[in-house]
């Protein structure tokens, strides 16, 4: 059995309905802007090895709207090509022209992934009324004509500077019946991803916020899609697999202080730098202007300090460090692609 055949094997089914570790994926870079599909193929392949249950392409960690529609299109393909089961995938289509974002949608709804990711659009912002933000929706639904179209909502004002309110998504959710099926929420309020689960409680809500995953999980949300699991897939697998709400927070702490190492500056350019340290791989170090590299020295500081907290973790919550040493300097690299 080949390597790609017994992960699809493992992975078998889609994505759970609870307790849910999705990993929103960082995008290695060629020299010309393009993903890297190779080294994307190897990533996905170590975090679903790692116990993540499935992997969010192109979403604002992995630069996605940077990217143009063919590589997108082109980047799935690879990542399916190299034995990634589809319907372990959450494809983000957001983009500013709708006629990109149908084009994407129709793609990888082709392919049989699991369900689209949208964000609402970010060029207008405070400019962007509920109505707006509706017709938005509304508009990319009734041109991808498609049965079976499942669509997660994406409530990130940080970032797009609309937020998704519970008004919105009650239209959507009644003048679409079974389209709207998830709602990914990063806006990072905890009270507002609890006013969702319990509005809306038969869609698959997800928290982008990691140390949320207690307190969504017990109000009934469905998982979280994050960014933090990149680098850190075994302690996220740790904190679902265990039993109860308060032996999950009792992991938090340990979360907190790997994520404020990696949020001193971009954290997705941190996110980055370390996955180019354990890989050997210049090509994770490359980011899609306007966001920069992280500058030295800080960038060694911050590596230097996230090798160190991983290499302190519980042996079984350990990404980098080897599991079997208790010398915090050894550093065992994720997967080198061959």
């Amino acid at each position: 059995m080949t390597e790609a055949t017994g992960l699809a094997a493992s992975h078998a089914g889609p994505l759970p309905e609870t307790r849910c570790l999705a990993v929103a994926a960082a995008t290695p870079v060629t020299d010309t802007f393009r993903p890297d599909a190779t080294l994307l193929a190897a990533h996905c392949k170590m975090l679903l090895e790692a116990g993540c249950d499935g992997i969010a392409l192109f979403g604002t960690t992995g630069e996605g709207p940077e990217f143009a529609v063919r590589d997108r299109m082109a980047g799935l393909d690879a990542v399916l090509t190299a034995g990634i089961p589809a319907k372990r995938l959450v494809v983000s289509a957001t983009a500013l022209a709708i006629p990109d974002i149908t084009d994407l949608a129709r793609h990888a709804l082709t392919a049989g992934v699991d369900s689209i990711l949208l964000m609402p659009p970010c060029v207008y912002r405070s400019g962007v009324t509920d109505e707006g933000t509706y017709r938005f929706y509304a508009t990319v639904i009734d041109r991808l004509a498609r049965d079976g179209l499942r669509l997660c909502l994406y409530h990130f004002p940080d970032i797009c500077g609309v937020p998704l309110t519970p008004r919105v998504v009650r239209r959507l959710d009644e003048g679409f019946p079974g389209i709207v099926t998830g709602i990914k929420d990063s806006g990072g309020d905890l009270g507002f991803t609890e006013t969702l689960v319990r509005s809306f409680s038969h869609l698959g809500v997800y928290t982008g916020t990691e140390i949320h995953v207690p307190q969504a999980l017990a109000v009934g949300a469905r998982g979280t899609i994050c960014g933090l699991a990149n680098v850190m897939p075994r302690l996220m697998r740790a904190m679902f697999e265990a039993p109860t709400a308060f032996d999950r927070r009792k992991l938090v702490p340990l979360i907190t202080s790997g994520d404020l190492i990696l949020s001193r500056q971009s954290f997705a350019a941190s996110i980055k730098a370390v996955l180019t340290h354990a890989s050997g791989q210049a090509g994770w170090n490359r980011m899609i202007p306007p966001i920069n590299a992280l500058p030295h020295p800080e960038r060694q500081w911050m590596l230097e300090d996230f090798f160190r907290w991983d290499a302190s973790l519980p042996a079984p919550m350990r990404t980098f460090a080897a599991a079997d040493t208790g010398d915090d300097q050894k550093i065992t690299p994720l997967r080198r692609a061959s």
